[in-house]
């Protein structure tokens, strides 16, 4: 008898599991969604809304702050996603037809920044996200895009301005992600390490 009622605790037990695992799979991915939409809202609103400079050429703007804190918060993965969904929705918004190459240039950063700043993030993660971002993905990528689908005529002169305009933003980015590594990055990654806590969530 006792058995028997030690198999069929045994058995309550096994049969909850799954249960209680799928939950906290089902609250996590919730949870994530949540998140990126956030951070899918705040690389769309530095980069639409509130640009400080924009020409058809040339946009200067606070974007790799979103870029940065969806890498620290999301990984790559995500981050990718959250890069392809901020610019589909400027297309939109702005009304431009999707531009294929932009697009996967602004994949590009999203997945770099979630590789090199998602587990640790150091002046030396943080000096090689912003040059894939800038001159890589902005200087490289996204001019090439503007050539071939973006109706801008290839000339010296768009290809000074926007290395004039990628410089100048890595040296802003290198500069305010340093500076804010420890007491605006780190914390976030720390939060958010807090909240993915089974406990938490």
């Amino acid at each position: 008898m006792k058995k028997i009622e030690e198999n069929s605790e045994k058995n309550r037990k096994t049969d909850t599991l799954p249960e209680s695992a799928n939950g906290y799979a089902i609250r996590k991915n919730t949870f994530l969604i949540v998140v990126v939409g956030l951070l899918i809202a705040v690389q769309f609103i530095l980069e639409r809304l509130v640009p400080v400079i924009e020409t058809p050429v040339t946009r200067v703007s606070f974007t790799f702050v979103g870029r940065a804190v969806t890498g620290v918060c999301v990984g790559p993965v995500y981050g990718m996603i959250a890069g392809i969904a901020a610019d589909l929705l400027g297309c939109f918004y702005k009304g431009y037809a999707i531009n294929p190459i932009i697009t996967f240039a602004a994949a590009f950063r999203g997945l770099a920044f979630g590789i090199l700043l998602y587990k640790k993030v150091n002046i030396f993660r943080i000096t090689i996200a912003a040059f894939l971002d800038q001159f890589v993905a902005g200087l490289v990528i996204t001019t090439y895009g503007l050539f071939t689908y973006g109706g801008v005529p290839y000339s010296k002169e768009t290809i000074i301005a926007r290395l004039i305009q990628c410089s100048v933003i890595f040296v802003l980015e290198e500069v305010f992600l340093i500076a804010t590594r420890k007491n605006l990055l780190a914390q976030i990654r720390k939060y958010m390490s807090v909240l993915y806590r089974t406990d938490r969530i």
